[in-house]
Protein backbone atom coordinates (compact mmCIF):
# COMPACT_ATOMS: atom_id res chain seq x y z
CA UNK A 1 0.00 0.00 0.00
CA UNK A 2 2.90 2.54 1.12
CA UNK A 3 3.68 2.68 -2.71
CA UNK A 4 0.60 4.18 -3.69
CA UNK A 5 0.07 6.85 -1.82
CA UNK A 6 -2.36 9.75 -3.11
CA UNK A 7 -0.26 12.39 -4.13
CA UNK A 8 1.34 14.46 -1.13
CA UNK A 9 -0.10 17.61 -2.31
CA UNK A 10 -3.46 16.79 -2.97
CA UNK A 11 -3.60 15.04 0.60
CA UNK A 12 -2.40 18.01 2.13
CA UNK A 13 -4.99 20.32 0.49
CA UNK A 14 -7.73 17.56 1.01
CA UNK A 15 -6.85 17.94 4.97
CA UNK A 16 -6.50 21.84 5.02
CA UNK A 17 -9.62 22.02 3.22
CA UNK A 18 -11.37 19.73 5.51
CA UNK A 19 -9.80 21.45 8.79
CA UNK A 20 -11.59 24.77 7.63
CA UNK A 21 -15.28 22.96 7.34
CA UNK A 22 -15.18 21.02 10.36
CA UNK A 23 -14.02 24.43 12.29
CA UNK A 24 -16.76 26.69 10.42
CA UNK A 25 -19.27 23.41 11.63
CA UNK A 26 -17.39 23.39 15.06
CA UNK A 27 -18.97 27.39 15.17
CA UNK A 28 -21.19 28.14 18.40
CA UNK A 29 -24.00 29.36 15.70
CA UNK A 30 -23.70 26.12 13.83
CA UNK A 31 -23.65 23.75 16.82
CA UNK A 32 -26.21 25.26 18.66
CA UNK A 33 -28.67 24.38 15.84
CA UNK A 34 -27.02 20.92 14.82
CA UNK A 35 -30.47 19.24 14.13
CA UNK A 36 -30.70 17.59 10.71
CA UNK A 37 -32.76 20.41 9.29
CA UNK A 38 -29.80 23.35 10.26
CA UNK A 39 -28.03 24.46 7.32
CA UNK A 40 -24.60 24.03 7.00
CA UNK A 41 -22.95 26.41 3.97
CA UNK A 42 -21.93 23.88 0.90
CA UNK A 43 -19.15 22.30 1.31
CA UNK A 44 -16.59 19.36 0.15
CA UNK A 45 -17.45 16.95 2.88
CA UNK A 46 -19.90 14.41 2.45
CA UNK A 47 -23.30 14.41 3.36
CA UNK A 48 -23.00 11.38 5.23
CA UNK A 49 -20.10 13.00 7.19
CA UNK A 50 -21.84 16.37 7.83
CA UNK A 51 -24.83 14.28 9.22
CA UNK A 52 -22.66 12.45 11.23
CA UNK A 53 -21.02 15.76 12.49
CA UNK A 54 -25.06 16.81 14.00
CA UNK A 55 -25.45 13.37 15.91
CA UNK A 56 -21.89 14.13 17.87
CA UNK A 57 -22.73 17.69 18.72
CA UNK A 58 -25.78 16.55 20.31
CA UNK A 59 -24.40 13.17 21.51
CA UNK A 60 -21.48 15.02 22.77
CA UNK A 61 -21.70 18.59 22.76
CA UNK A 62 -17.67 19.32 22.35
CA UNK A 63 -14.57 17.59 22.39
CA UNK A 64 -12.26 14.45 24.10
CA UNK A 65 -9.18 13.68 25.19
CA UNK A 66 -9.57 10.05 24.03
CA UNK A 67 -11.97 7.54 23.75
CA UNK A 68 -13.57 6.02 26.57
CA UNK A 69 -12.27 1.52 27.38
CA UNK A 70 -13.63 -0.89 28.81
CA UNK A 71 -11.77 -3.56 30.38
CA UNK A 72 -8.94 -5.20 27.98
CA UNK A 73 -9.14 -8.90 29.42
CA UNK A 74 -13.01 -8.69 29.00
CA UNK A 75 -12.66 -7.50 25.28
CA UNK A 76 -10.32 -10.34 24.54
CA UNK A 77 -12.92 -13.12 26.58
CA UNK A 78 -15.85 -11.70 24.38
CA UNK A 79 -13.35 -11.87 21.42
CA UNK A 80 -12.58 -15.72 21.79
CA UNK A 81 -16.39 -16.47 22.36
CA UNK A 82 -17.80 -14.85 19.48
CA UNK A 83 -18.28 -16.23 16.32
CA UNK A 84 -16.12 -13.61 14.74
CA UNK A 85 -12.61 -14.74 16.32
CA UNK A 86 -13.08 -18.23 14.12
CA UNK A 87 -14.02 -16.48 11.18
CA UNK A 88 -11.42 -14.18 11.19
CA UNK A 89 -8.72 -16.95 11.72
CA UNK A 90 -8.35 -17.49 8.21
CA UNK A 91 -7.49 -13.76 7.13
CA UNK A 92 -5.96 -12.66 11.03
CA UNK A 93 -1.82 -13.63 9.05
CA UNK A 94 -3.04 -11.73 5.89
CA UNK A 95 -4.17 -8.68 8.59
CA UNK A 96 -0.67 -8.98 10.41
CA UNK A 97 1.09 -8.62 7.44
CA UNK A 98 -0.98 -6.01 5.84
CA UNK A 99 -0.66 -3.93 9.27
CA UNK A 100 2.93 -4.76 9.19
CA UNK A 101 4.46 -3.66 5.75
CA UNK A 102 1.25 -0.80 5.27
CA UNK A 103 2.11 0.93 8.74
CA UNK A 104 -1.32 -0.21 9.48
CA UNK A 105 -3.52 -0.43 12.69
CA UNK A 106 -6.49 -3.54 12.12
CA UNK A 107 -9.16 -4.15 14.26
CA UNK A 108 -12.48 -5.78 14.89
CA UNK A 109 -15.54 -4.33 16.28
CA UNK A 110 -18.65 -5.75 17.74
CA UNK A 111 -22.06 -4.43 16.61
CA UNK A 112 -22.04 -2.09 19.34
CA UNK A 113 -18.35 -0.34 18.31
CA UNK A 114 -16.12 -1.94 20.81
CA UNK A 115 -12.93 -3.08 19.78
CA UNK A 116 -12.60 -7.05 20.65
CA UNK A 117 -9.04 -7.41 18.51
CA UNK A 118 -6.15 -5.22 17.51
CA UNK A 119 -3.15 -5.04 15.83
CA UNK A 120 -0.76 -2.05 15.27
CA UNK A 121 2.37 -2.00 13.00
CA UNK A 122 5.01 0.18 14.81
CA UNK A 123 3.91 3.27 13.22
CA UNK A 124 0.35 2.99 14.19
CA UNK A 125 0.92 1.53 18.07
CA UNK A 126 1.57 4.42 20.18
CA UNK A 127 -0.37 6.36 18.44
CA UNK A 128 -3.43 3.56 19.14
CA UNK A 129 -2.61 3.65 23.14
CA UNK A 130 -2.59 7.17 23.19
CA UNK A 131 -6.57 7.21 21.79
CA UNK A 132 -7.85 3.43 23.27
CA UNK A 133 -7.70 2.33 20.16
CA UNK A 134 -7.09 -1.10 21.65
CA UNK A 135 -8.91 -4.43 22.41
CA UNK A 136 -12.01 -2.75 25.06
CA UNK A 137 -12.11 0.90 23.69
CA UNK A 138 -15.44 2.13 22.49
CA UNK A 139 -15.72 3.64 19.17
CA UNK A 140 -19.90 4.05 18.46
CA UNK A 141 -20.59 7.65 17.44
CA UNK A 142 -22.30 8.16 21.05
CA UNK A 143 -18.80 7.69 22.30
CA UNK A 144 -16.52 9.65 20.27
CA UNK A 145 -18.52 11.37 17.48
CA UNK A 146 -18.00 10.64 13.80
CA UNK A 147 -15.57 7.94 13.23
CA UNK A 148 -14.97 4.86 10.75
CA UNK A 149 -16.23 2.34 12.90
CA UNK A 150 -19.29 4.45 14.32
CA UNK A 151 -20.44 5.29 10.94
CA UNK A 152 -19.64 1.96 9.68
CA UNK A 153 -21.75 0.24 12.00
CA UNK A 154 -24.48 2.88 11.76
CA UNK A 155 -24.67 2.30 7.44
CA UNK A 156 -24.06 -0.89 7.77
CA UNK A 157 -21.72 -0.43 4.36
CA UNK A 158 -18.10 1.03 4.00
CA UNK A 159 -16.87 4.30 4.59
CA UNK A 160 -13.58 6.15 4.74
CA UNK A 161 -12.79 8.86 7.61
CA UNK A 162 -10.03 11.45 6.92
CA UNK A 163 -8.33 13.33 8.66
CA UNK A 164 -10.78 16.62 10.25
CA UNK A 165 -13.66 14.47 8.89
CA UNK A 166 -13.24 12.83 12.61
CA UNK A 167 -15.44 14.43 15.19
CA UNK A 168 -12.56 14.82 17.70
CA UNK A 169 -9.05 16.56 17.14
CA UNK A 170 -7.51 13.67 18.58
CA UNK A 171 -7.72 11.30 15.50
CA UNK A 172 -7.17 14.12 12.75
CA UNK A 173 -4.15 12.92 11.77
CA UNK A 174 -5.90 9.37 10.85
CA UNK A 175 -7.60 8.15 8.22
CA UNK A 176 -9.93 5.30 8.83
CA UNK A 177 -11.14 2.44 6.12
CA UNK A 178 -14.01 0.48 7.44
CA UNK A 179 -16.25 -2.10 6.63
CA UNK A 180 -19.02 -4.31 8.09
CA UNK A 181 -18.94 -7.67 8.67
CA UNK A 182 -22.71 -9.06 7.97
CA UNK A 183 -23.84 -12.51 8.21
CA UNK A 184 -23.81 -13.52 4.08
CA UNK A 185 -27.50 -15.68 4.72
CA UNK A 186 -29.25 -13.26 7.77
CA UNK A 187 -28.05 -9.89 7.06
CA UNK A 188 -27.15 -9.32 10.76
CA UNK A 189 -24.68 -7.08 11.66
CA UNK A 190 -22.02 -8.84 13.71
CA UNK A 191 -19.23 -6.64 13.70
CA UNK A 192 -17.09 -4.64 11.67
CA UNK A 193 -13.87 -4.39 10.13
CA UNK A 194 -11.34 -0.99 10.61
CA UNK A 195 -7.94 -0.61 8.82
CA UNK A 196 -6.19 2.97 9.90
CA UNK A 197 -3.18 4.96 9.26
CA UNK A 198 -1.90 8.35 8.96
CA UNK A 199 -3.29 11.07 6.89
CA UNK A 200 -0.39 11.39 4.83
CA UNK A 201 -0.48 7.30 3.69
CA UNK A 202 -3.74 7.54 2.57
CA UNK A 203 -4.80 5.47 -0.55
CA UNK A 204 -7.84 4.53 -2.10
CA UNK A 205 -6.42 0.98 -1.75
CA UNK A 206 -7.42 0.73 1.90
CA UNK A 207 -10.88 1.24 1.59
CA UNK A 208 -11.08 -2.01 -1.20
CA UNK A 209 -8.77 -4.34 0.83
CA UNK A 210 -11.04 -3.14 4.40
CA UNK A 211 -14.32 -4.55 2.18
CA UNK A 212 -12.66 -7.56 0.68
CA UNK A 213 -11.39 -9.00 4.18
CA UNK A 214 -14.73 -8.26 5.46
CA UNK A 215 -16.38 -9.89 2.75
CA UNK A 216 -13.81 -12.70 3.43
CA UNK A 217 -14.97 -12.91 7.15
CA UNK A 218 -18.43 -13.01 6.91
CA UNK A 219 -18.14 -15.78 4.38
CA UNK A 220 -16.37 -17.78 6.77
CA UNK A 221 -18.68 -17.34 9.50
CA UNK A 222 -20.70 -19.95 10.94
CA UNK A 223 -24.30 -20.99 9.41
CA UNK A 224 -26.86 -19.66 11.17
CA UNK A 225 -30.17 -22.30 11.39
CA UNK A 226 -32.81 -21.53 9.52
CA UNK A 227 -36.17 -20.62 11.29
CA UNK A 228 -38.55 -21.67 8.77
CA UNK A 229 -38.29 -23.18 5.11
CA UNK A 230 -38.89 -20.20 3.48
CA UNK A 231 -37.52 -16.69 5.19
CA UNK A 232 -38.49 -12.81 4.01
CA UNK A 233 -36.18 -10.25 5.20
CA UNK A 234 -38.49 -7.14 3.48
CA UNK A 235 -37.70 -4.55 5.95
CA UNK A 236 -35.00 -2.34 4.62
CA UNK A 237 -32.90 -4.44 2.20
CA UNK A 238 -35.14 -7.54 1.30
CA UNK A 239 -33.30 -11.24 1.17
CA UNK A 240 -34.79 -14.38 0.38
CA UNK A 241 -33.58 -17.69 1.86
CA UNK A 242 -35.51 -21.17 0.80
CA UNK A 243 -34.26 -24.01 3.10
CA UNK A 244 -31.04 -22.03 4.37
CA UNK A 245 -30.11 -20.71 0.60
CA UNK A 246 -29.92 -17.47 -0.46
CA UNK A 247 -32.53 -17.04 -3.60
CA UNK A 248 -31.96 -13.83 -6.57
CA UNK A 249 -35.01 -12.79 -7.22
CA UNK A 250 -36.86 -9.70 -8.41
CA UNK A 251 -38.38 -6.56 -6.93
CA UNK A 252 -41.55 -8.69 -8.04
CA UNK A 253 -40.87 -11.99 -7.13
CA UNK A 254 -40.44 -10.51 -3.53
CA UNK A 255 -43.66 -8.83 -4.20
CA UNK A 256 -45.33 -11.86 -4.74
CA UNK A 257 -43.84 -13.84 -1.71
CA UNK A 258 -44.68 -10.90 0.47
CA UNK A 259 -48.27 -11.31 -0.37
CA UNK A 260 -48.76 -14.68 -0.19
CA UNK A 261 -46.65 -14.28 3.36
CA UNK A 262 -49.76 -12.02 4.27
CA UNK A 263 -52.70 -14.11 3.12
CA UNK A 264 -51.74 -17.44 4.26
CA UNK A 265 -55.10 -18.91 3.39
CA UNK A 266 -54.25 -18.31 -0.60
CA UNK A 267 -55.32 -15.73 -2.95
CA UNK A 268 -57.31 -16.77 -6.31
CA UNK A 269 -55.64 -14.96 -9.54
CA UNK A 270 -57.83 -11.87 -9.34
CA UNK A 271 -57.13 -10.58 -5.71
CA UNK A 272 -53.39 -11.51 -6.17
CA UNK A 273 -53.50 -9.15 -9.59
CA UNK A 274 -55.19 -6.72 -7.46
CA UNK A 275 -53.06 -6.92 -4.31
CA UNK A 276 -50.02 -6.88 -6.79
CA UNK A 277 -50.53 -4.09 -9.68
CA UNK A 278 -53.79 -2.47 -8.73
CA UNK A 279 -55.52 -0.72 -11.48
CA UNK A 280 -52.09 -0.86 -13.12
CA UNK A 281 -52.48 -2.27 -17.15
CA UNK A 282 -50.30 -5.30 -15.95
CA UNK A 283 -51.75 -8.91 -17.60
CA UNK A 284 -53.03 -11.87 -15.82
CA UNK A 285 -50.69 -13.67 -17.95
CA UNK A 286 -47.62 -11.80 -17.13
CA UNK A 287 -48.61 -12.69 -13.55
CA UNK A 288 -48.97 -16.42 -13.77
CA UNK A 289 -45.77 -16.43 -15.44
CA UNK A 290 -43.71 -14.91 -12.51
CA UNK A 291 -45.51 -17.70 -9.80
CA UNK A 292 -44.66 -20.68 -12.63
CA UNK A 293 -41.07 -19.05 -12.29
CA UNK A 294 -41.27 -18.63 -8.24
CA UNK A 295 -42.89 -22.22 -8.40
CA UNK A 296 -39.73 -23.48 -9.95
CA UNK A 297 -37.87 -21.59 -7.39
CA UNK A 298 -39.36 -22.89 -4.92
CA UNK A 299 -39.56 -26.76 -5.74
CA UNK A 300 -43.33 -26.57 -6.15
CA UNK A 301 -43.88 -24.96 -2.81
CA UNK A 302 -47.26 -22.86 -4.41
CA UNK A 303 -50.59 -23.99 -4.50
CA UNK A 304 -53.06 -22.95 -6.79
CA UNK A 305 -56.36 -22.68 -6.98
CA UNK A 306 -55.86 -20.67 -4.43
CA UNK A 307 -52.42 -19.59 -5.06
CA UNK A 308 -50.97 -19.95 -1.38
CA UNK A 309 -47.39 -21.02 0.04
CA UNK A 310 -47.37 -24.81 1.20
CA UNK A 311 -43.82 -24.88 3.05
CA UNK A 312 -43.19 -23.05 6.72
CA UNK A 313 -42.28 -19.23 6.14
CA UNK A 314 -40.68 -16.54 8.59
CA UNK A 315 -41.34 -12.98 7.67
CA UNK A 316 -39.70 -10.05 9.29
CA UNK A 317 -42.77 -7.95 8.35
CA UNK A 318 -45.42 -10.62 10.06
CA UNK A 319 -42.69 -10.51 13.01
CA UNK A 320 -42.55 -6.67 13.48
CA UNK A 321 -46.82 -6.86 13.46
CA UNK A 322 -47.02 -9.59 15.88
CA UNK A 323 -44.70 -7.55 18.42
CA UNK A 324 -46.47 -4.21 17.81
CA UNK A 325 -50.21 -5.68 18.59
CA UNK A 326 -48.59 -7.21 21.48
CA UNK A 327 -46.52 -3.74 22.25
CA UNK A 328 -43.40 -5.32 22.81
CA UNK A 329 -41.52 -2.33 21.84
CA UNK A 330 -38.16 -3.42 22.12
CA UNK A 331 -38.76 -6.81 20.21
CA UNK A 332 -40.41 -4.31 17.40
CA UNK A 333 -37.65 -1.50 17.76
CA UNK A 334 -35.15 -4.53 17.15
CA UNK A 335 -37.01 -5.86 14.06
CA UNK A 336 -36.93 -2.49 12.32
CA UNK A 337 -34.06 -2.32 9.71
CA UNK A 338 -36.33 0.23 7.60
CA UNK A 339 -39.44 0.53 5.74
CA UNK A 340 -41.67 -2.52 3.90
CA UNK A 341 -40.11 -3.00 0.39
CA UNK A 342 -39.77 1.10 0.05
CA UNK A 343 -39.93 1.05 -3.20
CA UNK A 344 -42.98 -1.43 -4.07
CA UNK A 345 -46.38 0.37 -5.24
CA UNK A 346 -48.01 -2.68 -4.22
CA UNK A 347 -51.10 -1.05 -3.10
CA UNK A 348 -51.49 -3.90 -0.32
CA UNK A 349 -47.69 -3.86 0.66
CA UNK A 350 -48.33 -0.41 0.71
CA UNK A 351 -50.77 0.18 2.65
CA UNK A 352 -48.88 -2.13 5.09
CA UNK A 353 -46.05 -0.51 5.09
CA UNK A 354 -47.48 2.39 6.24
CA UNK A 355 -49.26 0.79 8.95
CA UNK A 356 -46.15 -0.60 10.28
CA UNK A 357 -44.53 2.90 10.07
CA UNK A 358 -47.78 4.75 11.50
CA UNK A 359 -47.77 2.68 14.61
CA UNK A 360 -43.47 2.43 14.84
CA UNK A 361 -43.56 6.47 15.64
CA UNK A 362 -46.91 5.91 17.46
CA UNK A 363 -45.33 3.41 19.74
CA UNK A 364 -42.28 5.86 19.99
CA UNK A 365 -43.76 8.75 20.64
CA UNK A 366 -45.73 7.41 23.72
CA UNK A 367 -42.92 5.24 25.13
CA UNK A 368 -42.49 6.08 29.12
CA UNK A 369 -38.98 4.29 29.39
CA UNK A 370 -37.26 5.86 25.95
CA UNK A 371 -33.50 5.31 27.83
CA UNK A 372 -34.36 1.75 29.19
CA UNK A 373 -35.54 1.47 25.60
CA UNK A 374 -32.46 2.57 23.70
CA UNK A 375 -30.42 0.27 25.86
CA UNK A 376 -31.84 -2.76 24.94
CA UNK A 377 -31.23 -1.73 21.27
CA UNK A 378 -27.80 -0.83 22.15
CA UNK A 379 -27.08 -4.46 22.50
CA UNK A 380 -29.00 -5.81 19.33
CA UNK A 381 -27.44 -6.36 16.22
CA UNK A 382 -30.22 -5.62 13.72
CA UNK A 383 -32.00 -2.74 15.63
CA UNK A 384 -32.70 0.30 13.08
CA UNK A 385 -30.64 3.24 14.00
CA UNK A 386 -33.53 5.36 12.97
CA UNK A 387 -35.56 4.43 15.99
CA UNK A 388 -32.77 5.06 17.87
CA UNK A 389 -32.23 8.46 17.02
CA UNK A 390 -36.13 8.63 17.55
CA UNK A 391 -35.51 7.11 20.99
CA UNK A 392 -32.15 9.99 21.45
CA UNK A 393 -34.62 12.49 20.74
CA UNK A 394 -37.47 12.06 23.02
CA UNK A 395 -34.69 11.31 25.69
CA UNK A 396 -34.29 15.14 25.17
CA UNK A 397 -37.32 16.52 25.44
CA UNK A 398 -38.90 17.58 28.13
CA UNK A 399 -41.54 15.58 29.78
CA UNK A 400 -45.34 15.78 28.83
CA UNK A 401 -47.63 16.95 31.12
Amino acid sequence: MQSRFSAPAALSSRRHLTEQQWRRFLAPEVVADATPAARLPETGVSRDIVASWRRSARYLGGTVPRAPAEDRHLARALWEASPLSRAADGQRSELERMAREGGLLAAISDPRGRLLWTYASEHMRKRAEAVNFIDGGRWDERAVGTNAVGLGLRLRRPVTVFSSEHFQPFVHDWVCYAAPILHPRTGACLGLLDLSTTWDRHTPLGQAAATELARSIALALPEAPARAELEIRALGPAAVCFRGQPLGLSQRQIEILCLLALNPDGLDLEALHAALYGDAAVSKSTLKAELSQLRALLLGQIGSRPYRLLLSVQADFIDIWQALRARRAGDAAGLYRGPLLPRSSSPELEEWRHCIDAVMAQMLDSCDEPRALLDRLCHSTTGSELVRDRLAQLMEMPPRR
